[in-house]
């Protein structure tokens, strides 16, 4: 069985005890090992987490899907809290990111270093294409391009020896799990493009992509490429679609109205899956 649970993202669900905030959080329990994926911006992750009566300290690893704010900056939290499992990362993950703005930049990094890693003894395991956790469990990245128009905006930058330049999200991973119905996609913002993505570990694993789960950044996305993604995911046969966080309400109306059959459900804080 895998059970996903929703520790945090943008919205409330129906347990008006727990905290919603811009960002995601999962915690993922598969193969007799738990994974939590991202770890929102600060406490609340780690504070919805106890209302929802999960432990976090016997987690296996600790996955980021990139590094910025809202997906990361509540690592240190989690990690002063006892949590000292290995950290799954892409390549360049320590690149500081920012958001421009004409001349201005805003910082959008997650707020902590390599020696923060050493201070906790915590080791680092980087993800450059496919990474096995463990059997039928993987990190993926390095995503070809095949969709040219999911570009990410021009607005993100992230900070090199050579300067600024736009980021084109070299860090960015997603979790892949191998499930009899299926391949299994958690993503945390999908920055490199969600169909990019799905289409990379569809190719890399030879096998269908059953469920998708997480970010997609469609809320930026004009109607053309809206109306492309759409297509295309129901071209893929994906059985069940669970988008939230950076989705957008256009995206997540277009979904809840496709005629695909493909299941849909929009993740929010407190909400479960179990497969």
């Amino acid at each position: 069985m895998v059970i996903l649970r929703t520790l945090l993202e943008n919205n409330l669900s129906r347990n008006r005890a727990l905290t919603a905030e811009h960002g995601l959080s999962f915690l993922v329990e598969t193969g007799g090992k738990k994974i939590l994926f991202d770890c929102g911006a600060g406490k609340t992750a780690r504070k919805n987490a106890e209302k929802m009566h999960v432990s976090l300290k016997d987690v296996d690893y600790v996955i980021l899907s990139h590094s910025h704010y809202d997906h990361a900056g509540g690592y240190p939290d989690m990690a002063s809290h006892g949590i000292c499992a290995p950290l799954v990362t892409g390549p360049q993950f320590f690149e500081e990111k920012y958001a421009r703005d004409g001349e201005k930049y805003t910082y959008l990094g997650c707020g902590f270093g390599t020696e923060f890693l050493e201070e906790k003894k915590i080791r680092r395991l980087i993800c450059e294409g496919t990474f096995t956790l463990f059997a039928g469990c993987h990190v993926v990245g390095g995503f070809d391009r095949k969709y040219a128009f999911e570009k990410p905006p021009a607005r993100f930058v992230r900070q090199t020896a050579a300067g600024m330049v736009e980021d084109d999200f070299p860090d960015e991973v997603c979790l892949v799990i191998e499930d009899a119905k299926g391949l299994i996609v958690i993503a945390g913002c999908s920055h490199p493009g969600i169909l990019n993505m799905i289409e990379s570990v569809r190719e890399r694993f030879g096998q269908p992509v059953y469920a998708v789960f997480g970010g997609s950044h469609l809320v930026e996305a004009d109607e053309p490429r809206l109306a492309e993604t759409m297509k295309m995911l129901e071209d893929m046969g994906i059985g069940m679609a669970g988008f939230n966080h950076c989705t957008g309400d256009m995206a997540q109306e277009r979904l809840r109205a496709g005629e695909s059959g493909t299941v849909y459900t929009h993740l929010k804080t407190g909400d479960c899956i179990f497969m």
